[in-house]
């Protein structure tokens, strides 16, 4: 066998096996597509849940049906800042 046949053969080898380490990658990469839209119509679900649930009209609703009433005049908890103001 001379060099030139080595050297043709061992080409070939070698660009059959980039080739099919391509393919695979190609395929990951769908693959990881996938996965993606997958997480963003979860995600979109979930953030449509959570609107859903903080929505005024469901709290007021909720608000009525766990015995909870809207204060007129809050009083608020003010906490003195540690650090002396300059």
């Amino acid at each position: 066998m001379s060099i030139s046949m080595i050297a043709s053969v061992s080409l070939a080898v070698w660009g059959v096996f980039l080739y099919n380490q391509t393919v695979n990658l190609r395929y990951e990469i769908a693959d990881y597509e996938k996965a993606i839209q997958q997480a963003e119509v979860s995600n979109a679900e979930l953030k449509n849940n959570l609107y859903q649930i903080i929505d005024s009209k469901n709290f007021e609703a909720f608000s009525g049906s766990s015995g909870l009433v809207l204060d007129k005049n809050p009083e608020f908890v003010k906490t003195q800042s540690l650090a002396a103001n300059n």
